[in-house]
This record gives C-alpha cells, sequence and structure tokens, in this order.
C-alpha cells in the first residue's frame, strides 16, 4: 500500500478532462484530494492512489447513480480509461543504461563451458575409475567387500586429485580475469548508437548493389535463367 501511495501519474490533457467534471458529485473527502491537482497552479503529475479511489468509487452502486445522473460514462473512469497514454513516474530519473561488453560476454560463456566440462571430465573420471578397479580386481581373489573398498579408496583418492586440479585451474582462471569498467551511456546516446548501425548496414548494402562487379554477376545469373529451354544444346 505504502508503494502505491509514492507513485505518481501524468496529469495528461485527456485525463484533466475526465477528471475536472467529477468534483461536484465525488464524496467530499474525495473531492478535496481531487480539486488540489486540478487547479492550473498544481503540478503535472497525480498520485496513483487518487485515480484508483477514483476507479473504486465509480463502480460502487452510489458512484453509478451519480455518473448516469450527469450523463458520464462510468467506463471512463476505470483504471484500464484512467491510465491509457499516462506515463508512471515521470518526474523520477532512472539510472543510466549500462552497456554490456560483448567481449567480457563472450569469454564469461567460454569460461563456464569450460567449468562444466572440466566438472564432466572429473565425474567420469572418479565413475571410471572405480570400475575400472573393481574390473581388474576380480582377479586378485579378493573377497567381495575388500574389492568394493579397494575401489572405493582408489576412486576417492581419484576424485581429491580432480579436485586439487580443478582448485588450481580455477584460481588461475581467476586470476587471468582483467576486469573492465562497464560502459555506462545514457538513453539518447544509445538510440545514436542504434541509428548509426543502420546506416552502416544501409550504406553497405547500397555499396553492394551499385558494385559494378555485383552488378554483372547478377545480370549474368538473370540472362542464364532466362534462357529458353529449346535454345540450349542438347
Amino acid at each position: 500500500m505504502n508503494q502505491t501511495h509514492e507513485l505518481n501519474v501524468s496529469l495528461e490533457h485527456h485525463l484533466l478532462e475526465v477528471l475536472h467534471a467529477l468534483p461536484t458529485i465525488i464524496p467530499d473527502d474525495l473531492a478535496v484530494e481531487l480539486s488540489a491537482f486540478l487547479s492550473p497552479s498544481s503540478t503535472s503529475v497525480i498520485p496513483y492512489h487518487i485515480l484508483l479511489k477514483i476507479s473504486r468509487w465509480s463502480r460502487s452502486p452510489a458512484g453509478l447513480k451519480a455518473l448516469q445522473n450527469s450523463s458520464l460514462d462510468p467506463q471512463s473512469y476505470s483504471m484500464v480509461s484512467l491510465l491509457a497514454g499516462t506515463r508512471t513516474s515521470p518526474e523520477k530519473k532512472f539510472p543510466a543504461y549500462v552497456a554490456n561488453d560483448p567481449e567480457t560476454e563472450r569469454r564469461r560463456a567460454a569460461n563456464d563451458k569450460k567449468a562444466v566440462s572440466t566438472v564432466v571430465n572429473g565425474v567420469l573420471s572418479v565413475a571410471g575409475t572405480g570400475f575400472a578397479t573393481w574390473w581388474a580386481s576380480e582377479r586378485t581373489g579378493l573377497r567381495l567387500e575388500w574389492r568394493a573398498l579397494f575401489a572405493t579408496c582408489v576412486a576417492l583418492v581419484v576424485a581429491l586429485a580432480e579436485v586439487i586440479l580443478y582448485m588450481i585451474w580455477d584460481s588461475r582462471r581467476s586470476t587471468k580475469k582483467t576486469d573492465r569498467p562497464p560502459r555506462i551511456i545514457s538513453r539518447n546516446e544509445k538510440l545514436v548508437e542504434d541509428s548509426d548501425k543502420a546506416d552502416i548496414v544501409n550504406a553497405t548494402a547500397a555499396s553492394s548493389s551499385t558494385d559494378p562487379h555485383h552488378s554483372a554477376l547478377r545480370q549474368r545469373l538473370i540472362q542464364s535463367t532466362s534462357i529458353p529451354h529449346d535454345s540450349l544444346p542438347e
């Protein structure tokens, strides 16, 4: 409820026209709250909870009757109609856009794949060593429980070695990481960057279409496809 009270909605022109007809027919306490935002000297925002109260009142029997008596459409005071074309919290400044570094993302994905493959290889090594020891100990004449104990001990030794190797690899990988500060750009800079990329793509397409080599190749292909089959040598 507190978060609802903190939200503001932009007071657009069409919303003002709808709300100006309400102060004389809504309850007095709600009319006092609404009038403070309909005066010419008021701000260009209105709290969200006031619109919510108006919407709830318009769905009540007294609100429906008052709106119908004033020749007003009750559907115009639903939350969907009141919030249509408005902006939420236009006075707030949102944080700048943080652009992701493609090289950093590529390295992170590659490191994740290497980590997964290393863990899988370690698990397979432990399982394979344990099974191989169990199978090889069959010819030693040991009893079943000793064979199982021997295979388990060998598998634990291999697992310990794999853990140590993984820790060494992970520590070396951490030292090689270079922390590059993220590039922070504003929304306008992002729009300019996107438009520049679109211009480059369009320029590349235009240059390829005007290149004599591409034009000649395209013309030869068109001519070859347009030759009638009857004229081809048998």
